[in-house]
């Protein structure tokens, strides 16, 4: 998962995500082994000198390890595909480098320079306001699904918040990993937040950063179940499972209807029933929007907005008050499911084997799709296990 980058809108939000996308087989299928290769490296101040101990981790990922006491790390079992490689160390500016697994593995030299002002960040000033500040952060951040409930920020007291009355602006820094315990899903999420706004003039908010994955362990048969079927949830008919079956051809097996909007407004506005959408009736074939560029990655191009139907779940009760839901197009003659519009910000984005897609910011979010947030992440690695 790259980094998470999120727009949203008052009534009809949207989200974009530009995030390394968690994806997997799905159970029941027949697997075939994929080559893994490895990445090992060192990492170094700007003195040349090395930091044993530093965090070296694959963001969206279970793959993390630090630093032996010669400061090489070693990153095994990692499949084909684009990541982002991140290197932290308390008192040092994380560095994130993209990586591209082809056909062999790769060693990387990693250079974190100093923070210049990591000691006058330790002086924060007292923030009367900061449990608002924070509830609000906790709303925006990990959602308003189901699962959102059963998150827990562990370690709150690293949040920093800063809201300005003119521009209406909240911003909140961390001054380590957020630790997040989902009980939903039986992951801890270690997430490297980068940068965090909301307004409340615009109702948008955006945020950046690198999660990382690890397994929670069940107390009982029952959680473990419960787990795995939250899990399965999660990712059926999500993002990830979305552009997974795009990218093997085979996503109207995979439950997805997907159509051509002819007229759609701009990326967070609403269509009404003065002014409602129009589509194509027929459904959308993807091997005229996609280009093998070699045997991991494609190129998606198109130039209308997608309106997505996922048709082997229905719509939570839950997103009926959250905003984000899409009405049924007026006259339509299209299945019932989970409503989501998937607008191509960029030319074209690459699309690799994992179904993850570069760059940044180049697809955009709404519906469905757009709701489910940190909460209803799984791992890259979710269903390959199977």
């Amino acid at each position: 998962m790259k980094n998470l980058y999120l727009l949203i809108k008052p009534s009809h939000r949207a989200k974009l995500i530009s995030f390394v996308i968690f994806i997997g087989l799905l159970p029941g299928f027949t697997a075939v082994a994929q080559e893994r290769y490895s990445i090992n490296g060192t990492v170094k101040d700007e003195k040349g000198l090395t930091l044993p101990g530093a965090t070296v981790f694959l963001t969206g990922t279970k793959i993390i390890t630090t630093c032996d006491v010669e400061g090489q790390f070693h990153l095994d079992k990692v499949s084909p595909g684009s990541y982002e490689l991140v290197a932290k160390m308390i008192g040092f500016t994380s560095q994130t480098v993209p990586v591209i697994l082809k056909n062999n593995s790769l060693t990387l030299n990693l250079t974190l320079k100093t923070k210049v002002n990591s000691l006058n960040e330790v002086t924060i000033s007292f923030d009367p306001n900061w449990n608002d500040h924070y509830a609000q952060f906790k709303q925006k951040f990990l959602g308003t699904t189901p699962n959102s409930g059963e998150c827990k920020i562990l370690n709150p007291n690293i949040l920093h918040f800063h809201y300005s009355k003119r521009s209406k602006n909240l911003s909140a820094t961390a001054e380590d990993f957020i630790i997040i315990e989902n009980d939903a899903l039986g992951y801890k999420i270690s997430y490297l937040l980068n940068n965090f706004e909301y307004n409340d003039s615009t109702h948008i908010v955006k945020y950046q950063g690198s999660p990382s994955f690890q397994e929670m362990t069940p107390k009982s048969d029952k959680q473990l179940a419960y787990w795995k079927k939250n899990r399965e949830t999660a990712y059926h008919g999500s993002v990830t499972h979305f552009l997974k079956s795009v990218y093997d051809g085979d996503e109207y097996k995979q439950g997805f209807e997907v159509y051509k909007i002819i007229n759609k407004p701009p990326p967070g506005v609403p269509y009404t029933d003065d002014k409602p959408i129009f589509f194509d009736q027929h459904r959308i074939l993807f091997d005229s929007l996609l280009t093998v560029t070699d045997k991991n990655f494609k190129s998606l191009t198109y130039k209308h907005c997608l309106f997505v139907v996922y048709v082997k779940e229905r719509e939570s009760l839950h997103i009926k008050d959250s905003g984000y839901q899409i009405a049924r197009p007026k006259g339509s003659q299209v299945p019932n499911g989970q409503f989501s519009m998937v607008n191509l910000m960029d030319a074209s984005v690459s699309i690799d084997s994992n179904g993850n897609f570069s760059d940044p910011g180049g697809l955009l979010f709404e519906g469905y799709m757009g709701w489910e947030q940190i909460a209803d992440l799984t791992p890259l690695e979710y269903g390959k296990e199977k």
